[in-house]
Parts: C-alpha cells; structure tokens; sequence
C-alpha cells in the first residue's frame, strides 16, 4: 500500500490536460483519443517517480508539516535508497514508453523534470515565482497533448490553463495561511512569513477574472466557429463555472484546499458541482 500511497495516485487528475485537446478536437478522432489516454498513462507514471524525488527533497520540511509528515518517506516506511531506486524505474519506463510511441514527445519530459529540479530547489521559495512555475507544469501537460496528437492548442485556451492554474496555486497558500492554529504551526509560519490574506485573496479573485475572461471568449470563439445553435448550453456552462470558482475561493478562504485535488473530493458541493459543470460542457459542446 505504501508503494502506491506514495506515487500519489488522486494527483493523476491533473494530467487529464493531456487528453484535453484530443476531447476538444472536431472531427472527432478515435486515433487521437487512444494515443491521448495512452499519453495519460504514460505521463502519470512519470509524474509520480518526480513525485517521489520532491518527496525525497523536501523530507525534512515534510517531517515538520502536519499532514506531509504522513507520506510514506516522510514517516520512514520507505527508505530513501529505496526510493530513488523507485523513481528510477518509474521515469526510464516511462519516458521509454514515450520515446517508443510518441518519439520527441519524450522532450516534453526532459522539460518537465528539468524544471521541477529547478522549482524544488530554488523557484518554490518565492510566491509569486512558485505560481508561475505551478501555472507552467499545467501548460507542459496541455502542450504535451497536443504534441502526441498534431493538435494545434488555441491561444486562449492556453491563457484560461495558465490563469486558472496560478489561480489554484494562490488559493493552496491562500488555504495554508487560513488553517487553525496556524501560529502554532512552524512549517506553515516559515512557508507564508512574506504573504498576508489581504494579498494573497487579491491575486486569487485576480487571476480567476482573468482565468474567466480567456474562458468566455475561447468559448464564444468556438461557439462561433462551430456553428451552432446552442448557445443557451453555453452559457449554462459558463454561469457554472463561475459558480464553481467562487465555491473553490470560499474553501480556499476556509483553509480546505491546501491540496486541491483531495479538497475537491472531501467537499460534496464541489464534487456535484463538477458533476454538473462536464455534463453542461459535453452538452454544450457535442450537442
């Protein structure tokens, strides 16, 4: 169990970004689809043997933090050569994998681990830098996609990734700043000491207006290309996902979103939220 717990599975939900412009693509394209999810796969395995290496990195910071301290490396049940030997395995097959299906897609995940070195060791001790940085892991994955398949990735569905990904990267230290007991907690003290809630809510309703606007209009620039009818699906989407973005602030400003992924899942109102939020898209969108 705990050689799965460590890979940390609920994470993979994020590289559904990789399959993104295969479900967005018209015609739609079975071909695109399978070397989509195959390039899920794939990328899931890498990211989890990084995963292993942050944790491998951060083990002391991880030892202090009042739930990291339960990660397998953290608490001991894995030891560090261990580890490393595991991640090993992990990224060479995948990025074999990759080389064999995908050929230079493979330099996607050079990339990738080049800068989460750099993110580990020097870019996460800045805010405003580590935002950036978690914004552009989300766009390796969007791009990546779109690489495997031929797809060309439109200009403002790349800009609503970007800002909605800095938008989740302030709302998790947005989150991390409004946990009980947070003046008791030396970790979160030392991670937070530069940023106040004021700042940090700011850049968070600011980059959801912006991550919003890049939504609107890459919805109505496909809405007008397509051709269709159904703009009332449209905008059922849209008015959704605005409802679903002021939910997430409000748990961000209640301390529950340090992880976003598990915060999602822990939260039913978001869960159905969700729910509701892909049956009006694929309704909107295949209608």
């Amino acid at each position: 169990m705990k050689f799965i717990k460590v890979l940390r599975p609920w994470q993979w939900a994020k590289n559904i970004l990789v399959v993104v412009p295969a479900l967005l693509n018209k015609p739609f394209s079975l071909i695109n689809i399978e070397n989509a999810f195959l390039g899920f796969v794939l990328f899931s395995i890498f990211v989890s043997g990084n995963y292993i290496l942050n944790d491998i990195s951060d083990i002391e910071n991880d030892k202090a933090h009042p739930q990291k301290k339960f990660r397998p490396i953290a608490n001991g049940s894995i030891d560090i050569k261990t580890a490393k030997i595991y991640s090993f395995i992990l990224i060479s097959l995948s990025s074999i994998g990759f080389y064999y299906f995908f050929d230079f897609a493979v330099l996607y995940l050079l990339i990738y681990l080049i800068f989460s070195i750099l993110y580990t060791n020097y870019l996460k001790f800045n805010f405003i830098v580590n935002s950036l940085a978690i914004s552009f892991f989300f766009l390796i994955r969007l791009f990546l996609g779109g690489f495997i398949t031929q797809i060309e990735i439109s200009f403002f569905l790349s800009a609503y990734i970007f800002f909605t990904s800095f938008f989740i990267a302030v709302m998790k230290k947005n989150s991390i700043l409004n946990t009980k007991d947070i003046e008791n907690n030396k970790y979160l003290n030392i991670v937070l000491k530069e940023n106040s809630v004021l700042q940090l809510s700011s850049l968070s309703l600011a980059s959801l207006f912006l991550s919003n606007v890049a939504l609107y209009v890459w919805g109505f620039e496909n809405y007008r290309a397509s051709g269709q009818n159904s703009i009332q699906y449209l905008v059922l989407f849209l008015v959704l996902y605005f409802i679903f973005t002021f939910m997430l602030h409000q748990s961000s400003n209640n301390g529950k979103l340090e992880d976003f992924v598990l915060g999602i899942f822990k939260d039913k109102r978001l869960i159905a939220t969700s729910f509701l939020l892909g049956i009006s898209f694929l309704i909107y969108y295949f209608v």
